[in-house]
């Protein structure tokens, strides 16, 4: 698109999916390099796909192929078998790739990843420890947002997305750099953000938002959503990130935390940060070279004595390593160890949750307390699911309409083997959030494990209406019939399931 005369605005009205060609008009060579970049390549749709095939220990066999119909992949089991077409391919390809299939508006992560090192197809992570791993797992907005643009989810439901699902592919501009709008009409120095000269604690929020995961779900903050970050904020203006007090475990998303462990931040007081070694629109691929010159500039000429010329510092100090949840490859270290071989880690254990940094004072005990529900549930710790619903009941009266808080007490409650009253806090959630399938799905289980099994059934009925592929409802509606001798019941709804999967009608 031409740029107006001088002392013109550039037009606004500009479709959302052009974003990045917009500020291309004039940061050509940022654009460009932006673009060859791990996050200007963290979604697509896929092309030439590599074609392969693999069997895991269950006896599950998948086959990866392309044509000019598309990508598909297709899972044979027990004389069964399912083919999906990709929608989109999840990942840089740096380290892998890994899969979106889209079925009646849901996106659905595939079980499939392409390891780039390995130049192979294995499982993805989490789905190792799955006896039959399926193209079942939702694709959330938490999920996307982090690998995407702009993702269209729809508020309320677990993974429907409006069509298309993305208005950009990969991660825009915006992500870092805040709202365009304002700097296409006065096109000046300062009219857009520089997350390099914010305060440390919403220039760094800027990187966490995706790079910081922490030890249980991210909390949203009462009436917040994760696309309700903006540059310039704290993340804490909308969610919170909980850590565990003394860990160091090793993971795929672990790099600020490490980070904040190493001599080298900790020293700076602040002033480094993933800026000071991570250019987001090099002019040239980075190499141990360019890793090094960043070291360097802090500290040249201290350690001649013991560093000979020509030591790559990265290959030392920032050694490659498997990560805890990584699959079949291995990520940079960003502990930046003293002893290239002190690798050791502490055991995260029950140890305490601490908030990366601290939420507005009025959700501390609210957020924590979800926190620990979150966590409690994750790591079957009962101890820790007792005391995030300690928590909440204390908040809960003080603001009783708040939906996350009534999901984490009922939670707790089922959890502890108190059904009935779990039924009464979900009930009250969808009193708050009416004509929710996720809601009547809560309900619905409560009142299985309950023994209450017409009521089960009439909300499990009223979920799959509202959303005939959440799947998990389905699958305890099935339950359900099975209990109350409705096989045939069962069976019909296992067959309609199936077919909505594969995308036919009944």
């Amino acid at each position: 698109m031409p740029r107006k005369a001088a002392g013109c605005a550039l037009p606004v009205l500009i479709p959302l999916i052009l974003q990045a060609h917009v500020c291309q008009t004039c940061h050509p060579k940022e654009v460009a390099a932006y673009l060859h970049s791990g996050m200007g390549r963290s979604l697509r749709t896929p092309g030439s796909e590599p074609e392969g095939s693999f069997s895991t220990a269950s006896g599950t066999r998948f086959t990866i192929r392309s044509g000019s119909q598309g990508t598909w992949q297709r899972m044979e089991r027990f004389g069964g078998s399912a083919e999906y077409r990709v929608a989109y391919v999840l990942g840089s390809g740096s380290h892998a790739a890994s899969y979106l299939i889209e079925v009646g508006g849901h996106l659905l992560q595939s079980p499939v990843c392409y390891y780039t090192a390995r130049g192979k197809y294995d499982l993805c992570p989490g789905y190792d420890q799955t006896a039959e791993p399926d193209f079942t797992r939702p694709a959330g907005e938490e999920c996307v947002l982090c690998h995407s643009g702009m993702p269209r989810h729809i508020p309320g439901t677990p993974n429907q997305y409006e069509q298309p699902a993305f208005l950009e592919q990969p991660i825009s501009c915006e992500r870092c750099h805040g709202s365009a709008a304002g700097h296409l009409k006065r096109p000046a120095p300062g009219s857009i953000l520089n997350p390099a000269k914010l305060a440390p604690a919403a220039r760094d929020s800027v990187c966490e938002q995706c790079h910081l995961v922490g030890a249980t779900q991210r909390i949203l903050n009462p009436g917040k959503d994760f696309a309700g970050f903006h540059p310039g904020q704290r993340l804490e203006d909308v969610f919170t990130v909980y850590t565990r007090a003394g860990a160091q475990a090793f993971r795929v998303i672990s790099h600020v935390e490490q980070l904040a462990l190493s001599a080298c931040a900790r020293a700076s007081q602040g002033k480094m940060w993933c800026g000071t070694c991570h250019d987001p629109h090099p002019q040239a691929t980075s190499t141990s070279q360019t890793y090094d010159s960043r070291c360097q500039s802090c500290h040249a000429g201290k350690l001649a004595g013991t560093h000979p010329a020509g030591n790559e510092c990265v290959g030392c100090h920032m050694a490659r390593r498997a990560a805890q949840d990584g699959g079949h490859t291995v990520f940079t270290d960003h502990r930046i160890r003293k002893k290239p071989d002190d690798a050791g880690e502490s055991l995260v254990g029950l140890q305490e949750l601490r908030a990366w940094r601290a939420p507005d004072p009025a959700f501390e005990s609210r957020n924590l307390g979800l926190a620990y529900v979150s966590a409690g549930l994750a790591d079957r710790s009962p101890a820790e699911i007792a005391r995030g619903y300690r928590m909440l009941a204390e908040f809960q009266p003080s603001s009783p309409a708040d939906v996350e808080v009534l999901k984490g007490i009922g939670r707790a409650l089922l959890a502890g083997g108190h059904p009935s009253e779990a039924v009464k806090a979900f009930e009250l959630v969808l009193k708050n959030a009416p004509d929710s399938a996720a809601g009547e799905e809560d309900v619905g289980v409560a009142l299985l494990q309950a023994g209450q099994l017409d009521p089960a059934a009439s909300h499990l009925e009223r979920a799959v209406r509202l959303d005939p592929l959440l799947l998990s409802a389905g699958t305890a509606l099935q339950s359900v019939y099975r209990r109350q001798g409705k096989d045939g019941k069962a069976d019909a709804l296992a067959d309609r399931m199936r077919r909505a999967m594969l995308g036919l009608s009944n």
